[in-house]
């Protein structure tokens, strides 16, 4: 039960810059949250087989907030990513697999059948774009202090967010027809991650 994973979580929600979730509120800005969460996995293994390279992206809404819980989503793989690496990472992503993702498997019990469709990022310093297929484009733009350096937020509400880089999502916009239709408010995240179990 192994695993190790290093790379990139872009994550714009539904809620206003400053996402009250964040800071360990129960319902979003709206009464609702939607959000997603793009993994761009750098290296990693998961129980043996190697998923360096691949790109998965969580789409999820819950009828309250992120952390209230009962949550519904799907997994989107990248056509780059084998069958064998979905079951990984399928198993990984929802919590089966121990470790940060216990949380994800907690706060989104519901998951609809994944989906294929092509995963494109545009990574920069100032902004990040990626597009999910035809049902999703992401936006975020870290946030800056008056030096320059990027705005954090250390230790926050849920475990596997614990140093995350605050940034605008705003254009970010995605249309599941078995989810929630929404766009974010403002409120985007980017988190460099280094984790294992």
């Amino acid at each position: 039960m192994a695993w190790h994973i290093t790379g990139t979580d872009i994550a714009p929600c539904s809620c206003d810059l400053g996402c009250p979730c964040i800071l360990g509120a129960m319902e979003g800005d709206r009464g609702w949250c939607s959000a997603v969460r793009l993994y761009d996995i750098r290296s990693g293994e998961i129980d043996g087989v190697d998923v360096s390279g691949t790109k998965v992206a969580l789409v999820a809404d819950w009828p309250s907030g992120f952390l209230a819980g009962n949550g519904t989503g799907r997994l989107y793989f990248d056509p780059s990513v084998s069958e064998e690496q979905r079951e990984a990472l399928q198993a990984l992503i929802t919590g089966q697999r121990g470790g940060v993702f216990e949380v994800i498997g907690a706060l989104v019990p519901n998951f609809l059948p994944s989906q294929e469709a092509p995963i494109n990022i545009e990574a920069g310093d100032e902004e990040t774009r990626a597009t999910v297929g035809d049902i999703g484009e992401v936006v975020v733009k870290p946030l800056r202090g008056p030096q320059g350096d990027v705005t954090r937020l250390l230790h926050g509400a849920a475990a596997f967010r614990d140093d995350l880089i605050l940034a605008d999502g705003t254009g970010t916009r995605f249309h599941d027809p078995e989810l929630r239709e929404w766009q974010s408010g403002g409120h985007g995240e980017v988190v460099e991650f280094d984790w294992s179990a």
